[in-house]
């Protein structure tokens, strides 16, 4: 009974060594050697079968994978190789990993014998008899526990290790524009083996984006997530980009490996706590952006040079309206739109130039995908001729001072006429009024006011204004003068005249 108790609590210690050494999951390389401490007798508890404790010289819990064989104790013993995954299965889901009974003898008595039916079962042992397996004596119901844990082990050699695997998919691999991003279908682990989470890194675009189901940023997801992928529709130049995804993880197998001592007649061994084996997995998919691109550009029909400020429509066959904008000096440019036909129309022109009245048609085909497009605009050449000229003759006349207003009344010029023409230039559209403020010299004011009208269609106006001559009035007192002086001519004469007729008779 002493010795039982003191087992016991050398067991507690292994168990509370073993727990801690699992929690860590060794990672280190497999050991090529062990060496071996004492054995202690551990009851029979089913069908009177006895067998006595391994242990490693540090505690940790050795099993036997001999019955038949010497104890082996206090010696080193060298790693013969791996397992099957029948043994790492009972050595993982055994004392002192798990516990069956809360009886730390019972646990260990429970693992060894499964892990020696087990052989028996697999490798055509003879570790225990028919007694033990079908009817010796099973006072504390330990057999059950034994032959489930075997059943499993066989499950697990049949299954074999564990492979760590995962593979991505999605509904569609085209991603579709969704405001400024271009968006995927959900992306989630169709496949999975002996891992839990992944990491996942995108390429082919600047700022690609992975979110999960709630749009968080993230790198990392469980293999029952779903994310997705977004990519900034200014990371997309051209019309076909392909984004490479790709998905690693790390997966963890535990190992059993066998010792055996250089004595051939002693027990080969293995250890209770299994040998952690990390494998790293990847996995790889890629998305297509099949994007239309139409640039679009305002120029000026005459030099080439690219216009600002004129507002421009694309319309689709129905004439619903699919975009809008004002030009600048830089190509517009449109993506997406769907394989079809479309005018591009300009509904206000740049300043200085004349509206663009004819539609620009396009056609977005599967092998048409790529268009640019040039809007021209002619520029405005208002000419208005002001020309000041005498009434009578026609002939041009100087000095004249001329009003020019716009129908807000606001002074567009004031001039003083010449011989040629008075040129006005760049008119914007609206009404105008020309009026002389005063006349050349020798001519009378005209109070006739001359409108004309700028628009798209009426460019150019001839405008002629007349001045009448003034007449010259008479000086009165020089004519009573004259008057005068002839009538006394006139009666001289006449005295003059009867005098000589008066003499002669």
């Amino acid at each position: 009974m002493k010795k039982l108790t003191q087992l016991t609590k050398k067991l507690l210690l292994v168990l509370i060594s073993a727990a801690i050494l699992f929690t860590s999951l060794n990672t280190s390389a497999v050991a090529s050697s062990i060496k071996l401490g004492g054995a202690e007798i551990v009851p029979g508890y089913v069908a009177g079968v006895k067998f006595t404790t391994k242990t490693k010289t540090d505690g940790t819990l050795l099993y036997c994978l001999n019955m038949n064989k010497k104890t082996a104790k206090n010696i080193t013993a060298n790693l013969v190789g791996e397992k099957d995954a029948g043994v790492a299965y009972i050595i993982t889901n055994g004392y002192p990993n798990k516990s069956f009974t809360g009886d730390k003898m019972k646990d260990y008595y429970i693992t060894q014998t499964a892990l020696w039916w087990y052989l028996d079962n697999t490798a055509g042992g003879s570790n225990l008899s028919q007694k033990f397996k079908v009817t010796g004596s099973d006072d504390y119901n330990l057999r059950s526990t034994i032959k489930d844990l075997v059943a499993k082990a066989e499950a697990a050699k049949k299954a074999g290790y564990a492979k760590t695997s995962l593979a991505l998919t999605a509904s569609n691999f085209d991603m579709k524009l969704e405001g400024n991003y271009y968006v995927s279908e959900d992306i989630y682990a169709k496949s999975y083996s002996n891992i839990s989470s992944y990491k996942v890194s995108a390429t082919g675009a600047n700022n690609i984006q992975l979110v999960d189901a709630n749009g968080n940023a993230k790198t990392s997801f469980g293999v029952k997530e779903k994310f997705k992928v977004k990519v900034p529709v200014s990371s997309v130049s051209g019309t076909s980009l392909k984004i490479n995804i790709s998905a690693s993880a790390t997966g963890v197998v535990y190992k059993a490996y066998e010792y055996k001592p250089t004595d051939d007649s002693m027990q080969p061994v293995t250890v209770s706590i299994p040998e952690k084996e990390t494998v790293n997995v990847t996995a790889k998919l890629s998305l297509e952006i099949e994007s239309s691109k139409v640039s679009i550009v305002k120029v000026d029909a005459t030099t080439g040079n690219s216009l600002a400020g004129a507002t421009l429509v694309v319309k689709d066959a129905n004439g619903n309206i699919k975009t809008s904008w004002t030009s600048t000096t830089n190509y517009h440019v449109i993506r997406n739109l769907p394989n079809g036909t479309y005018t591009v129309e300009e509904t206000k022109a740049p300043v200085g130039y004349l509206l663009n009245k004819t539609p620009i048609k396009f056609t977005i085909t599967n092998t048409n995908r790529d268009i640019k497009i040039k809007v021209e605009n002619t520029p405005r050449k208002t000419v208005v001729n002001i020309v000041k000229v005498d009434a009578s003759t026609g002939n041009a006349l100087a000095g004249a001072v001329l009003l020019v207003k716009d129908s807000a009344g606001n002074t567009v010029a004031q001039f003083t006429s010449t011989t040629e023409p008075y040129v006005l230039t760049d008119l914007a559209n609206g009404t105008y009024t020309v009026e002389e403020v005063s006349a050349p010299n020798g001519y009378k004011h005209s109070s006739e006011v001359k409108k004309f009208i700028i628009s798209d269609t009426e460019l150019s106006h001839q405008i002629t204004f007349e001045n009448h001559p003034e007449v010259p009035v008479p000086d009165t007192a020089s004519s009573s003068l004259i008057i005068t002086l002839l009538g006394i001519v006139i009666i001289a004469a006449g005295v003059s005249y009867v005098y000589k007729n008066g003499k002669a008779r």
